[in-house]
């Protein structure tokens, strides 16, 4: 190879391991990009896991208290048809009893009628209205203790009626805490962060293939670059002892610095800084150096 040709083949080669190396540059930039987008999205992943993991011990916690509140609301209206079951038998035995002494009225309401006589008593000035309400209260509570069987079982039906309602009311009260409790948003946002693992999983992986890609890329273009390298230093060797390779070493110098001072001024320009004369010089040499 004569040096002519030889030196245009080390144009060549130079200029393509210039294009090589801003092209290893470009695609290491967007491998590094696409690596920080996969651990990015991994760690939003993590992220999401361990939301779904309070929210399950939340779920499974809940799930509990629910059960306890059912229970309790359970145990509750099985106190309420035991004692209905009850006051029922006692109604029965009380209409039998009412037949058996033939009483027309209720025993609780005779000795609320002796009470209202004897108030009436106590204020009456009148000696036979007085003696008739007496003799009316002696008939009263002469029936009244021939019916104390009677008072009995209507005591025992007030105690129970009682009993019945205060258990019906904590039935209830347990009943309002069960629908409270089983209406939780818990799930809804348990579906949601499972939703959203798949999608970043989804996205997690397409990342990753790009990473992959561009890694490959770059194994090839730094294999490339390392030939064209081989073949620079071998046309280095041929061309060493040349004047003209001293003088374009230093012309490709020169328009290393020209070009790393126009990058500078674009950059300038870019951010709208002021211009200095050597800016403006630098551009001018950068102009002449492609022309």
């Amino acid at each position: 190879m004569d040096n002519f040709n030889a030196i245009e083949e080390y144009k060549k080669v130079q200029s393509e391991i210039n294009l090589l190396r801003d092209k290893l540059k470009d695609i290491n930039q967007k491998k590094e990009h696409w690596f920080q987008k996969k651990e990015s999205l991994k760690k939003d992943i993590n992220e999401h896991i361990t939301k779904i993991k309070e929210l399950r011990s939340q779920k499974d916690q809940k799930k509990q208290e629910l059960d306890q509140l059912k229970g309790e609301r359970d145990k509750y209206n099985s106190l309420v048809k035991e004692l209905i079951s009850k006051i029922k038998n006692i109604n029965e035995d009380k209409i039998n009893a009412f037949k058996k002494y033939n009483v027309k009225i209720d025993p609780s309401k005779i000795q609320e009628k002796i009470n209202n006589l004897e108030k009436k008593v106590e204020i009456e000035t009148n000696f036979e209205r007085e003696k008739k309400l007496m003799e009316e209260i002696k008939k009263l509570k002469k029936v009244y203790g021939e019916t104390s069987e009677l008072f009995k079982i209507a005591e025992e039906v007030s105690n129970l009626s009682k009993q019945i309602k205060e258990a019906r009311k904590k039935a209830n009260e347990f009943h309002k805490k069960v629908l409270d409790s089983a209406n939780d948003a818990t799930y809804g946002v348990f579906m949601e962060f499972s939703q959203k693992i798949t999608e970043t999983k989804s996205l997690q992986e397409q990342a990753f293939q790009n990473f992959i890609d561009y890694k490959n890329q770059y194994s090839q273009s730094a294999e490339e670059l390392k030939k064209k390298l081989e073949t620079h230093d071998m046309l280095s060797n041929v061309l060493s002892k040349n004047n003209q390779l001293r003088k374009l070493q230093e012309m490709e110098k020169t328009k290393k610095i020209i070009n790393d001072k126009s990058m500078k001024v674009e950059e300038k320009l870019k951010n709208k800084k002021r211009l200095t004369t050597d800016d403006i010089l630098a551009l001018q040499g950068k102009d002449l150096i492609e022309g």
